[in-house]
């Protein structure tokens, strides 16, 4: 059974003509340029990305800065802590 199984499975290994050879030294040049342009295309990007975080950053940083003015100018005209009443009460 086992030489059966050995005989069906045998794999040759032919110098095949066509074979895939390394590539040469003008493939790897190319490649090198190739990836050249790729790392540079995603550094602009994230870039790009970066600034449109920021810009968005700064808008809502503004707009709450703007909703929240006439709280704080009510702060500033009545500060906390300025006359307390004291006093007891009872219910009856």
């Amino acid at each position: 059974m086992q030489e059966e199984y050995q005989r069906r499975v045998r794999i040759t290994v032919r110098d095949v003509p066509g074979e895939i050879e390394p590539p040469g030294l003008l493939a790897k040049i190319f490649a090198a340029m190739i990836g050249a342009v790729a790392l540079v295309v995603a550094f602009m990007f994230s870039v790009l990305a970066l600034a449109v975080v920021a810009v968005i950053i700064v808008i809502a940083v503004i707009y709450v800065w703007w909703k929240t003015r006439d709280l704080r100018r009510n702060l500033r005209e009545n500060p906390p802590g300025g006359r307390v009443i004291d006093g007891e009460s009872e219910r009856d």
